[in-house]
């Protein structure tokens, strides 16, 4: 019901409201070398969008604004006045850049001289997303949360067809220039700085090996629940002389026991671990640029796949698999078995699914926005 409700209310926002302010606003022409940084799901800048800013800033010519906040934290009023606010600027803005779905830049006829980038949050095309199930966008929606996209950036090729699927957009749109975010991970001083802050947080981990847990939700944003936390928890108990456990809860996720989550990024513990578990997540897809082993712990493979389905054929993923506890610690004391699972049949995939994330996807893009023939 709360789920159904939220829907009609940003079809009400969509449809009637953001448009008429935008309008109002769009009588003034655009304003050259503007460029607008804008989220609704962080209070602050998301990590998707650190390395494209630094990127702007080396362009003092451009006038850059950035507008974040956070829906899930924000009353009704106030996620009118931050939409409000944004479309005021949207409609005379020359560049818009953002990273997941964000209604307000969906919600008008854009003018031809404004450029919408859609960075996205994650690699690769794994589990179906956006129109291509019902558990991110209902039927009954009415209205493209995804429409005015002029550039979606994705990690390879054979990305493209799944992007444009999912977010109704044409293939000409999603181009594999590669992801922004993953630049970092190409850093040695980000890489440094993420183990220091990490350390110094948990000083307990050092000299342990360092297992990263990090589920996708179940259901939909709105009513979101995690999986096999019961067994990773009781992994962690027996482990605990040798193996430290980094829990990373998926922010969809409501269920929260206090202790397991940690409250560093999940783009900042990779640096850090030496194995990554997960299930669903493209996660993984990032967690392969540093050839960390990986183990999909998936209780409920048959469940997930009948309820919302994947672009890929899950067997033909990388890692080792385990469905139960004792399949989990099998795996996580075998320290050849984890070894031999970075192999060929890893790396191939790697370069098929993150062929165009080399460490300088940031530039790539900021050529993009400085090309004035791509305008529409």
């Amino acid at each position: 019901m709360i789920f159904w409700v939220k829907q009609i209310i940003k079809m009400i926002f969509q449809q009637v409201i953001l448009p008429v302010i935008y309008n109002i606003y769009a009588v003034k022409p655009v304003i050259p070398n503007t460029v607008i940084l804008a989220d609704a799901h962080h209070d602050e800048i998301p990590f998707s969008m650190l390395a494209i800013k630094d990127e702007l800033m080396q362009h003092p010519e451009l006038q850059i604004t950035e507008l974040y906040w956070n829906n899930s934290s924000c009353s009704v009023l106030g996620i009118f006045r931050n939409m409000a606010c944004f479309m005021k600027k949207y409609a005379t803005a020359e560049t818009v850049i953002i990273c997941d779905n964000f209604l307000p830049a969906a919600s008008c006829r854009k003018r031809k001289g404004t450029s919408v980038i859609q960075l996205w949050h994650a690699c690769g095309a794994f589990k179906k997303f956006g129109y291509d199930t019902s558990a991110d966008i209902p039927s009954y929606y009415k209205g493209n949360v995804l429409a005015n996209c002029d550039l979606v950036t994705v990690s390879s090729q054979i990305c493209v067809k799944p992007f444009s699927s999912a977010m109704r957009l044409p293939e000409k749109a999603v181009r594999p220039v590669g992801v922004s975010r993953t630049d970092l991970y190409f850093n040695d001083t980000f890489n440094q700085a993420c183990r220091n802050q990490f350390f110094s947080q948990y000083p307990n981990a050092q000299g342990k090996k360092i297992v990263l847990w990090v589920p996708t939700f179940r259901g939909n944003p709105g009513i979101a629940s995690v999986k096999g936390l019961d067994d990773i928890l009781h992994a962690r108990d027996q482990l605990k002389d040798t193996h430290y456990f980094i829990i990373k809860l998926h922010p969809h996720t409501q269920a929260h026991i206090e202790g397991t989550n940690c409250n560093i990024s999940s783009e900042e513990l990779l640096p850090v671990a030496d194995v990554v578990i997960t299930d669903y997540s493209s996660i993984l897809f990032d967690a392969m640029i540093y050839k960390h082993p990986l183990i999909l712990f998936v209780p409920d493979l048959d469940e997930y796949l009948d309820n919302r389905g994947f672009y890929l054929d899950y067997n033909t993923l990388p890692g080792l698999r385990a469905q139960n506890l004792e399949q989990l610690l099998q795996i996580l004391t075998d320290e050849d078995l984890l070894h031999s699972s970075v192999n060929k049949v890893y790396t191939d995939f790697y370069d098929k699914y993150m062929a165009s994330c080399d460490g300088h996807s940031t530039k790539r893009i900021i050529n993009y926005i400085k090309k004035t023939d791509n305008r529409r």
